[in-house]
């Protein structure tokens, strides 16, 4: 009930008419709530950093894929998408591993199976791509 409350008394401090305002009241509201700390951490590490990083990160990729590999963009995209699989998947590897345990662990033996896994394909390519 206390969570329901606290949902109604942000709703009714916020303004209704001034939609520039609003947000920097939300941000008022969230900092009495919790601290301004941790909602200036947010705001840094998940705003700022992640727009910094994914913005340098594609054009220096670009630039690799069509510069130093002379990859036409179609190509380019075919390998960008290869490589983004891993966080495609990763949400059913999550739910794999919770669901379906392995000799009583849920997690160990997944991360010991692809290590495994990881090392013979690195082995492979040590010794077949020379």
């Amino acid at each position: 009930m206390e969570d329901e409350k606290d949902a109604v008394l942000v709703t009714d401090e916020m303004p209704k008419k001034n939609k520039i305002k609003s947000p920097l009241t939300w941000l008022k509201i969230l900092s009495k709530g919790t601290h301004w700390s941790f909602v200036f951490g947010v705001i840094v590490i998940y705003g700022v950093m992640q727009g910094l990083v994914n913005g340098t990160q594609s054009v220096a990729i670009d630039y690799y894929w069509k510069d130093v590999q002379m990859v036409q963009p179609s190509a380019a995209q075919v390998y960008q998408g290869i490589a983004y699989i891993p966080w495609v998947v990763k949400p059913v590897w999550g739910l794999l591993t919770d669901v379906l345990p392995m000799f009583g662990y849920r997690r160990k033996p997944y991360i010991i199976f692809a290590g495994k896994i990881d090392q013979l394909i690195s082995a492979h390519i040590s010794v077949h791509c020379s």
